[in-house]
């Protein structure tokens, strides 16, 4: 998401100038009070303010005026002080910037109430169409996100990049008790941001890229987020559980996907829809069964983090399969890539029909297996090629490989095998390669 730069910040980027609001200039000899402000020397700024002719609204050359900086170092009563010297709250920095954006940043009440009672805009715009609301939702400070409403702050506004309202902003900061209020004061909890339809260079290649569409809701982001918290609220608001982005990805797989198991838990226990899949036909159990173990690079060493979250992979499975999720739904193509090559995107075993119990088995994960058994996952449901779980515990046709997240051991694999072929696995099949059982025993497997 793209966020309001801080005034700090933006005064080393490169100027612009910007329309919707009349911009400060200046001159070098009226930028006492202006460096005063700037450096936070409140006493120096306060003499100057006394002197006859101060200079309230100088500006420097990116247009920044004293009382932007003085909203931006949360200094309400050298804020009082400009206003009653004549500031114009209205001014705009050539980056885009208000001194009501510079409060709304920080989160401060008080100086957005000073301003908005001097005249400021609660529906100020930036260039990209930030406005206030969105940057203290982003802040998380609910009294001056209340502030801004009680002045009329269109409160589902959307910025032009992504299309973002102030909550998706605030469920992609995890601010929770900002989800409730804006909730509660009627933001749409079900829209969606812009969605990007990127043009693709090579059209050749049939398999869909992994790229950022947009398209989310306050729900894909507080789930995407691990923000249990979040989606609580969402929900207690009636916020639709089972909305999809542009590849189809609810929040539930998400979440998942992310490794945010308790955010997931709180999802499933909503009766979030269990057997929704994706666009390459992953379902919940099946990206449970994905992230049950973790991708490593070649060099041995994680790609992702661990997941914090007290609930595990395979507890979130076992809530899902107990509910009566399908443990059977088959891969509809292969899915993207995240670590070329050392991820599942570079498992070719892990294409159209793979199921969950093939997917924990290549991984020799012998409790997911035991878990999808448990449930009535079918044993010898082969993938396209006719690959079977035991199969792919095995490693037939398929060399050495780094393993996600663990090193597969021996006792995995044969752990894994012995559940299958105790389930009835068939030791004789054979794939539409011809391959069989005992045609290569390659221990790799991510």
């Amino acid at each position: 998401m793209r966020q309001a730069a801080a005034l700090t910040v933006v005064l080393l980027a490169g100027a612009w100038m910007m329309a919707a609001a009349p911009a400060a200039t200046g001159s070098a000899v009226d930028t006492a009070l202006l460096e005063a402000v700037e450096s936070g020397d409140h006493a120096a700024a306060m003499r100057l303010l006394s002197a006859k002719g101060a200079k309230v609204n100088s500006a420097g050359s990116d247009g920044a005026t004293p009382i932007m900086y003085a909203a931006a170092n949360n200094d309400l009563e050298l804020v009082r002080a400009l206003i009653k010297a004549g500031a114009n709250v209205k001014l705009a920095s050539q980056f885009g910037t208000s001194a009501l954006t510079e409060a709304a940043i920080i989160g401060s009440a008080p100086v957005i109430s000073a301003l908005l009672k001097a005249g400021a805009d609660p529906n100020y715009k930036t260039p990209d169409g930030e406005t206030p609301l969105m940057a203290a939702a982003r802040s998380g400070k609910v009294d001056a996100a209340a502030q801004l409403v009680d002045a009329g702050a269109d409160i589902n506004a959307k910025e032009t990049w992504g299309g973002q309202s102030p909550l998706m902003w605030a469920a992609a900061q995890g601010q929770a008790d900002m989800v409730k209020f804006l909730a509660s004061q009627g933001a749409n909890l079900n829209d969606h941001g812009k969605i990007h339809q990127w043009e693709r260079k090579v059209i050749q290649e049939p398999r869909p890229k992994d790229m950022n569409k947009g398209g989310f809701t306050p729900m894909h982001y507080a789930a995407r987020e691990g923000c249990a918290a979040c989606v609580q609220n969402l929900l207690a608001a009636a916020a639709d559980p089972d909305s999809e982005d542009p590849d189809r990805e609810t929040p539930l797989l998400l979440a998942l996907e992310n490794m945010h198991f308790d955010t997931a838990a709180v999802l499933v226990q909503d009766g979030a829809d269990l057997d929704k899949w994706d666009l390459f036909g992953r379902s919940p159990v099946y990206m449970a069964a994905d992230v049950s173990t973790l991708p490593l690079k070649g060099n041995g060493a994680m790609s992702v983090l661990p997941s914090p979250d007290k609930l595990t992979a395979v507890e979130v499975g076992r809530m899902m399969l107990e509910r009566g999720a399908n443990p059977n739904i088959q891969l509809k193509r292969r899915p993207p890539y995240r670590d070329v090559p050392q991820d599942r995107g570079g498992d070719t075993m892990l294409a159209q029909g793979a199921t969950p119990l093939l997917r924990a088995a290549r991984a020799g994960d012998a409790k997911f297996v035991a878990l999808l058994l448990e449930h009535q996952a079918l044993v010898d449901l082969p993938s396209k090629e006719g690959i079977t779980p035991l199969m792919a515990a095995a490693g037939v046709d398929y060399g050495l490989r780094v393993t996600r997240g663990r090193n597969r051991t021996d006792e995995g694999v044969l752990a894994t095998m012995d559940l299958l072929i105790k389930s009835g696995a068939n030791v004789n099949a054979r794939s539409l390669l011809d391959r069989s059982l005992t045609s290569r025993g390659g221990r790799g497997g991510t």
